[in-house]
């Protein structure tokens, strides 16, 4: 008796282990539909890193973006051209395999070449860091900027979905669109990335991230010509209240107002109406004796 309750127990925890261990089936969104964007002027000095994060809700669209780096004027590319993606959206199936459309998290990362031949340092602004990313969709932590191939002399943009495993690792690598005939040179830098696995109710899922490399087509400066800078970077969505004065700001003077005097007051003059005379008034005569 006693040994075939051990055996029920042993195969009741068995049981349940087995039911914990099975995960629901997930399948991460899908990119179906994208534009590239334009490159800059080749005028415009300095590379470009722009790391954004979003969500793909139920219906496919893209949402509520957030700047994680940015790099004028790149970030506003990069925003321009997520306008025009569309997806097919997170998939989640249960015990009861009945899959259902879920929001997730993805992160779009755009790399852009500086207007030269080589990987050597070019001046322009150095991206700068909005926001920390949620940690629910993969992150890429190491970056590499693919090289230039030299039978090359024009400009182009690729665009990769790169499929990952729940702790980050690259499982596959789709060309979405491209020109220019850079995707070769793209999928080789893009083996050196390392990426944060993605998660989804605090557990690891498979997820996609999507990587833009721009290639700026090399310029060669006149002597004496400079380059045109790019503007200062701001975040794109200014606070909604006034930004701090300047630290030579001086307060307007104040206007040259003076009180108006006090009126002329003084006492009434006394009342030109003399005291009535005294009574006519003589003392009585002396009594006789």
């Amino acid at each position: 008796m006693i040994r075939t309750c051990v055996v029920v127990a042993a195969l009741a925890v068995s049981s349940a282990g087995a039911t914990y261990a099975q995960s629901p089936k997930f399948i991460p969104p899908r990119l179906l539909k994208a534009e590239l964007p334009p490159m800059p002027p080749p005028t415009i000095a300095g590379a470009g890193e722009v790391l954004i994060e979003a969500i793909v809700d139920r219906t496919g669209a893209l949402g509520r973006p957030v700047i994680l780096r940015g790099t004028p004027p790149y970030t506003q590319m990069v925003f321009d051209a997520m306008s025009t993606f569309r997806f097919e959206p997170a998939r989640m199936a249960g015990p009861d395999g009945v899959e259902a459309a879920i929001e997730m998290p993805i992160t779009i990362a755009g790399l852009f070449r500086p207007p030269v031949l080589s990987n050597t340092p070019t001046i322009g602004e150095s991206p700068k860091d909005w926001s920390k990313p949620s940690g629910d969709a993969a992150y890429p932590i190491s970056m590499e900027m693919p090289n230039y191939p030299p039978q090359v002399r024009d400009g182009g943009v690729v665009l990769l979905e790169v499929a990952l495993n729940g702790a980050g690792g690259v499982t596959e690598t789709r060309g979405v669109a491209s020109t220019g005939g850079f995707e070769s040179t793209s999928r080789e830098a893009l083996t050196k990335w390392r990426f944060t696995g993605a998660s989804y109710r605090a557990r690891p899922v498979p997820a996609t991230a999507y990587v833009l490399f721009g290639f700026r087509t090399p310029t060669f400066l006149r002597p004496g010509q400079q380059p045109q800078m790019p503007p200062t970077a701001v975040p794109p969505f200014p606070p909604a209240f006034p930004s701090p004065p300047p630290p030579d700001f001086k307060p307007p003077p104040a206007p040259d107002f003076k009180p108006p005097p006090p009126p002329d007051f003084g006492p009434p003059p006394p009342a030109a109406y003399p005291p009535p005379p005294p009574p006519d008034y003589s003392p009585p005569p002396p009594s006789k004796p």
